[in-house]
């Protein structure tokens, strides 16, 4: 079983042998570089993209901002979770 987005619940499945592994996305960067696309655009800006050919929507190519995700599995859970603090050690037991 795999899973997305590392919720505490994936990361003890994985610390119990249950998952294989799971993808973090850091959801405050994630809004973080969003409320600065949003405020660009609110100034008339330009908009800060890094993705120009990914998202094709059938009518045109959507430029994006990606952000690059982490699998998470048995071996570098720990590691992960002590740089990032998104998760702490107690809420994995």
């Amino acid at each position: 079983m795999t899973g997305q987005d590392s919720e505490v619940a994936s990361v003890k499945s994985i610390i119990a042998g249950e998952q294989r592994y799971t993808v973090f996305k850091d959801t405050r960067l994630l809004a973080a570089q969003t409320a600065k696309m949003v405020d660009e655009a609110i100034k008339g800006q330009k908009v800060d993209v890094n993705d120009t050919t990914t998202y094709n929507n059938g009518v045109k190519v959507v430029p994006s901002y990606l952000l690059t995700p982490m699998s998470i599995d048995i071996n570098n859970y720990q590691n992960n979770w002590s740089t990032s603090g998104y998760i702490k050690a107690d809420d994995l037991k």
